[in-house]
Protein backbone atom coordinates (compact mmCIF):
# COMPACT_ATOMS: atom_id res chain seq x y z
CA UNK A 1 0.00 0.00 0.00
CA UNK A 2 2.78 2.92 0.85
CA UNK A 3 4.59 1.47 -2.05
CA UNK A 4 1.56 2.32 -4.09
CA UNK A 5 1.13 5.75 -2.47
CA UNK A 6 4.92 6.70 -3.30
CA UNK A 7 4.75 5.75 -6.59
CA UNK A 8 1.48 7.74 -7.26
CA UNK A 9 3.45 10.82 -5.34
CA UNK A 10 6.41 10.71 -7.43
CA UNK A 11 4.36 10.57 -10.48
CA UNK A 12 2.52 13.63 -9.44
CA UNK A 13 5.57 15.49 -8.34
CA UNK A 14 6.97 14.32 -12.12
CA UNK A 15 3.73 15.72 -13.56
CA UNK A 16 4.51 18.85 -12.06
CA UNK A 17 7.79 19.52 -12.85
CA UNK A 18 6.54 18.64 -16.80
CA UNK A 19 3.76 21.39 -16.41
CA UNK A 20 6.37 24.11 -14.75
CA UNK A 21 8.59 23.25 -17.44
CA UNK A 22 5.51 23.74 -20.44
CA UNK A 23 5.08 27.45 -18.86
CA UNK A 24 8.41 28.38 -18.79
CA UNK A 25 8.83 27.04 -22.46
CA UNK A 26 5.91 28.79 -23.13
CA UNK A 27 7.27 32.39 -22.59
CA UNK A 28 10.16 31.55 -24.42
CA UNK A 29 7.65 31.05 -27.72
CA UNK A 30 6.16 34.19 -26.63
CA UNK A 31 9.91 35.89 -26.55
CA UNK A 32 10.43 34.22 -30.10
CA UNK A 33 6.67 35.64 -31.13
CA UNK A 34 8.12 38.96 -30.23
CA UNK A 35 11.45 39.12 -31.47
CA UNK A 36 10.03 37.79 -35.15
CA UNK A 37 7.72 41.07 -35.00
CA UNK A 38 10.11 43.12 -34.35
CA UNK A 39 12.94 41.68 -37.13
CA UNK A 40 10.21 41.37 -39.65
CA UNK A 41 9.33 45.35 -38.56
CA UNK A 42 13.46 46.06 -39.54
CA UNK A 43 13.18 44.55 -42.20
CA UNK A 44 10.28 46.05 -43.86
CA UNK A 45 11.66 49.39 -43.25
CA UNK A 46 15.26 48.83 -44.99
CA UNK A 47 14.89 51.69 -47.18
CA UNK A 48 12.98 53.70 -44.96
CA UNK A 49 15.38 57.15 -44.35
CA UNK A 50 15.82 57.56 -40.55
CA UNK A 51 14.68 54.40 -39.53
CA UNK A 52 16.60 53.09 -36.52
CA UNK A 53 16.49 49.22 -36.40
CA UNK A 54 15.23 47.95 -32.95
CA UNK A 55 16.04 44.96 -30.98
CA UNK A 56 14.30 43.27 -27.47
CA UNK A 57 16.12 44.63 -24.63
CA UNK A 58 17.56 41.83 -22.22
CA UNK A 59 18.28 41.83 -18.42
CA UNK A 60 21.57 42.73 -16.83
CA UNK A 61 22.22 38.96 -16.40
CA UNK A 62 21.56 38.60 -20.34
CA UNK A 63 18.14 36.89 -20.15
CA UNK A 64 14.64 38.33 -21.24
CA UNK A 65 12.67 37.48 -18.06
CA UNK A 66 12.65 34.40 -17.10
CA UNK A 67 15.05 32.41 -18.65
CA UNK A 68 14.45 28.64 -19.19
CA UNK A 69 17.85 27.27 -16.80
CA UNK A 70 16.41 23.21 -16.83
CA UNK A 71 17.56 22.88 -20.37
CA UNK A 72 21.37 23.08 -20.76
CA UNK A 73 23.61 22.17 -23.42
CA UNK A 74 25.20 19.15 -22.96
CA UNK A 75 27.25 19.56 -25.86
CA UNK A 76 29.15 22.87 -27.04
CA UNK A 77 27.58 21.78 -30.69
CA UNK A 78 24.27 21.58 -29.83
CA UNK A 79 21.85 23.79 -30.49
CA UNK A 80 20.95 26.41 -27.33
CA UNK A 81 16.92 26.52 -27.04
CA UNK A 82 16.39 30.12 -26.41
CA UNK A 83 17.45 32.75 -24.05
CA UNK A 84 14.08 32.86 -22.04
CA UNK A 85 10.58 34.08 -22.44
CA UNK A 86 9.33 37.62 -21.68
CA UNK A 87 5.53 38.07 -21.03
CA UNK A 88 6.23 41.53 -22.83
CA UNK A 89 9.93 42.69 -23.41
CA UNK A 90 10.89 46.01 -24.63
CA UNK A 91 11.39 47.04 -27.87
CA UNK A 92 14.50 49.25 -27.71
CA UNK A 93 16.13 51.17 -30.98
CA UNK A 94 20.04 50.19 -31.65
CA UNK A 95 22.00 52.78 -31.63
CA UNK A 96 25.10 52.65 -33.54
CA UNK A 97 27.56 53.89 -35.52
CA UNK A 98 26.43 52.07 -39.08
CA UNK A 99 23.70 54.00 -40.45
CA UNK A 100 24.21 54.86 -43.74
CA UNK A 101 23.63 58.81 -45.20
CA UNK A 102 20.13 58.43 -45.00
CA UNK A 103 20.33 57.47 -41.19
CA UNK A 104 18.66 53.84 -41.34
CA UNK A 105 21.00 51.60 -39.88
CA UNK A 106 19.33 48.81 -40.58
CA UNK A 107 22.00 45.80 -42.23
CA UNK A 108 19.87 43.29 -44.51
CA UNK A 109 22.36 40.34 -43.53
CA UNK A 110 22.18 40.90 -40.06
CA UNK A 111 18.65 41.05 -40.17
CA UNK A 112 18.14 37.95 -41.95
CA UNK A 113 20.43 35.91 -39.96
CA UNK A 114 18.55 37.14 -36.55
CA UNK A 115 15.13 35.86 -38.44
CA UNK A 116 17.16 32.50 -38.74
CA UNK A 117 18.20 31.72 -35.36
CA UNK A 118 14.88 33.21 -34.20
CA UNK A 119 13.19 30.64 -36.50
CA UNK A 120 15.36 27.85 -35.39
CA UNK A 121 14.89 28.42 -31.50
CA UNK A 122 10.74 28.42 -32.26
CA UNK A 123 11.10 25.10 -33.87
CA UNK A 124 13.12 23.52 -31.37
CA UNK A 125 11.45 24.90 -28.29
CA UNK A 126 7.95 23.92 -29.92
CA UNK A 127 9.59 20.27 -30.35
CA UNK A 128 10.35 20.49 -26.83
CA UNK A 129 6.97 21.02 -25.57
CA UNK A 130 5.39 18.38 -28.04
CA UNK A 131 7.89 16.06 -26.71
CA UNK A 132 6.84 16.83 -23.02
CA UNK A 133 3.18 16.71 -23.96
CA UNK A 134 3.87 13.35 -25.50
CA UNK A 135 5.08 12.48 -22.23
CA UNK A 136 2.02 13.39 -20.32
CA UNK A 137 -0.04 11.49 -22.73
CA UNK A 138 1.81 7.98 -22.27
CA UNK A 139 1.82 8.81 -18.31
CA UNK A 140 -1.95 9.58 -18.38
CA UNK A 141 -2.34 6.05 -20.35
CA UNK A 142 -0.62 3.97 -17.80
CA UNK A 143 2.26 3.69 -20.06
CA UNK A 144 0.27 1.75 -22.82
CA UNK A 145 0.89 4.63 -25.12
Amino acid sequence: MFELLDRMLLTLAAVSQVFDLIGKLEGSLEYYRERHEVVAGNIANLDTPGFRSKELASTADGSFGGAVDELVRTNSRHLAVGTGGAARADVVERDDEGAGPDGNNVRLEEEMAKLEANRVGFRVTSQVIARRLAMLRYAAGDGNG
